[in-house]
């Protein structure tokens, strides 16, 4: 089975090597992989093997493939990586363990989480059950930030966004939210928006997602929330394998 041409670019455009992020960051790739199993950043993204093809981690995160890629698997890693490396090698200088190290870039992210979800836009449709009768549960927002702090690490944001942050974290959620609960609206409900915010919607929705792999993208947000809306105004598309 082999890979295409198009699966080769796309991969080879948004993904690294290993090694590649090793020397981004100034290790070896021994040290980078001690890092990523410690929980710094995430590991492998994308895997290829001739034996069975494509394994991803946004489908392992969502139970639709093996936890790890096939052994033999040619990997990629999210560029988006590289920072959170940066910054474990930073607490690796105080004198972290690379478990510490992970443990601090965790709590870091969490509190941004706090800082962020209260003033970004929308963010009560991507995460209502931090909005408790109009106030911020503060209690639902420290567990909600965990999980999503454990999603990027087990790879899942790796597929879909261009650089992972507490902000690009919360803002790509809560744009995809509203932009599908318009998509969802009948025509006159409260939820429906008028053409040209859906646009500005949606741009920067696309400024702040990867496209995801041609076997994805359908289904998952650039699909959804930039595709569909574009084919629904009849604004042309994006191409982005081409």
């Amino acid at each position: 089975m082999p890979i295409s041409d198009v699966e080769q670019r796309y991969v080879e455009r948004w993904f690294l090597s290993i090694d590649m992020v090793a020397r981004a960051v100034g290790l070896t790739t021994s040290e980078a992989l001690e890092l990523t199993a410690a929980g710094c950043a995430p590991g492998p993204i994308y895997g290829f093997s001739q034996n069975t093809g494509w394994w991803s981690a946004l489908a392992a995160y969502t139970g639709r493939a093996p936890s790890d890629p096939p052994a033999e698997a040619r990997l990629w890693y999210s560029s988006g990586a590289v920072w959170w490396l940066r910054r474990a090698i930073l607490n690796r200088r105080d004198g972290k363990s690379a478990l510490e190290a992970a443990t601090a870039s965790g709590a870091f992210f969490k509190t941004g989480f706090e800082q962020h979800i209260a003033k970004t836009a929308f963010a009560n449709f991507a995460y209502p059950d931090c909005f408790k009768a109009g106030e911020i549960d503060m209690a639902a927002v420290e567990e909600t930030s965990a999980s999503e702090w454990d999603a990027w690490v087990r790879g899942a944001y790796g597929v879909c966004l261009r650089f992972f942050s507490a902000e690009s974290c919360i803002r790509k959620e809560a744009l995809a939210a509203r932009i599908k609960a318009h998509m969802a609206a009948a025509p006159g409900d409260e939820y429906r928006l008028d053409e040209f915010s859906l646009l500005s919607l949606s741009e920067e929705l696309a400024a702040l997602v990867l496209p995801f792999a041609p076997w994805e993208r359908a289904d998952g947000t650039p699909g959804r929330a930039i595709d569909a809306p574009l084919t629904l105004m009849k604004l042309g598309g994006e191409f982005p394998y081409e």
